[in-house]
Order: structure tokens, then C-alpha cells, then sequence
């Protein structure tokens, strides 16, 4: 199955379902299952800008995000803040599957330099 096939898909699945497409080395044979989507705490979505930590915790990378903000200070002041919007851990294999498809993600929204031919 390609992956635009995939994608089409998904979008047309309803919104508390969500397809997976079963890992395999022979893509012809692969299968794919619905499997359910669960919201229980209502994850808000955030706006990031900043990654302010990026390390390990044993074999977990932990990733910490941030958006820009605005505060008073200590001092009444306004004064520009960092404020943390998500902390992440994941294991390798997510982190190369994330790679992957934000890799992908980003070459779709990005036009070629000029001096690559299609």
C-alpha cells in the first residue's frame, strides 16, 4: 500500500479512530488494522518555537518544549518568559519513525533549491 493510499485512508476514518499500518520488511503484504483513539485528558494543542532540553534518561531521549511568552517579573516588569508547553520521552525507534516522517513532511511543504533537478 503506498503511503499517499494510507493517508487517504486515515482522513477519511472518523475523528476517535485511528489506522496502523503494521510493520513489515515486505510493504506488498503488509496489514493494517483500526485501532481506537483515546482523548481522556483533553491534550490541548500547543504552539512550539523552542526546544529547551534535549537529552537521555537511561535509553529514553526526553525532550523538553516551549512556546514565547510574555510575564511581569519579580520586579513588575514585563520581561519575555519560556514556557515549557511539553515534556516528551521516547524510545529509538520512535525517534527514527518521527524522523522519518517529519523529514517527509517538511520535503512536502519545501520548495527544491534551485540547483536541484527533479
Amino acid at each position: 500500500m503506498s503511503s499517499s493510499d494510507a493517508n487517504a485512508r486515515i482522513a477519511n476514518l472518523p475523528n476517535h479512530l485511528c489506522e496502523v499500518i503494521a510493520m513489515t520488511d515486505d510493504a506488498e503484504n503488509a496489514q493494517s488494522m483500526v485501532i481506537p483513539l483515546r482523548d481522556p485528558d483533553n491534550v490541548p494543542v500547543r504552539i512550539i518555537n523552542q526546544t529547551l532540553n534535549l537529552g537521555f534518561v537511561g535509553s529514553l531521549f526526553e525532550v523538553t518544549l516551549a512556546t514565547s511568552g510574555a510575564g511581569v517579573g519579580p520586579d513588575n516588569q514585563l520581561q519575555a518568559q519560556n514556557i515549557i508547553a511539553a515534556r516528551l520521552r521516547f524510545d529509538i525507534d520512535f525517534a527514527r519513525a518521527f524522523h522519518a516522517q517529519l523529514g517527509q513532511a517538511i520535503e512536502a511543504v519545501t520548495s527544491p533549491p534551485k540547483d536541484k533537478v527533479n
